[in-house]
């Protein structure tokens, strides 16, 4: 049996970390295998992306998109494909178009970020999970400490304004986050049933 490959979007702050750990829950109690994964992931390229995410490390905004590219294709060939051939549901936090409305938002063409990102399969369903960026600020503050990218207002405003953008490209299911934390699970369990059956 095969698996299926399933990516849930958003900004930092719209739950997506929650909602990943909730809905793999779920699968599991209905006997389904699971694989969760995040980007950037935690091996060579990733740690190397995670020392400039951290300040540690100082590099162009192309260099970075090449980078986040180069680690999303190892990503889907050690982890996901695997995975997914082996008849589980892998569930990412993060996937191709992160690198879009981030890169683009901090000045990167949106076409070149794609074009640079064209190798990397398609997921079986994108979840989007839109939240307000005040309302994702209100709840990345009560967390944890903002960094700098998190603090800039505009900065992240066009990062939603480009997920909306690009929603339709990368068929994306757009759930609205600004709800109780169960109403919005519900929501992406009812995508997922509609996915794997």
């Amino acid at each position: 049996m095969r698996g299926k490959f399933i990516n849930i979007e958003g900004l930092d702050g719209c739950g997506k970390s929650t909602q990943v750990k909730l809905l793999a829950r779920w699968l599991r109690s209905k006997g389904c295998g699971v694989l969760i994964t995040r980007e950037p992931t935690k091996g060579h390229i990733g740690k190397i992306i995670e020392k400039f995410l951290t300040g540690k490390l100082k590099i162009p905004v192309a260099a970075e998109a090449l980078l986040f590219a180069a680690d999303r294709l190892q990503h889907f060939e050690d982890e996901i494909k695997p995975a997914v051939n082996s008849g589980k549901i892998v569930i990412t936090d993060r996937y191709t178009p992160s690198s879009i409305a981030y890169q683009s938002a901090r000045g990167l063409p949106v076409d070149w970020v794609r074009k640079i990102n064209e190798k990397a399969p398609e997921p079986d369903l994108t979840v989007l999970i839109d939240t307000p960026v005040k309302v994702s600020l209100v709840r990345m503050n009560s967390s944890r400490r903002l960094d700098e990218f998190d603090r800039d207002l505009a900065l992240q405003k066009k990062v939603r304004r480009t997920y909306l953008e690009i929603s339709g490209f990368y068929k994306m299911k757009i759930i609205d986050g600004n709800r109780p934390i169960g109403e919005v699970q519900a929501d992406i369990r009812k995508l997922v049933r509609r996915c794997c059956s």
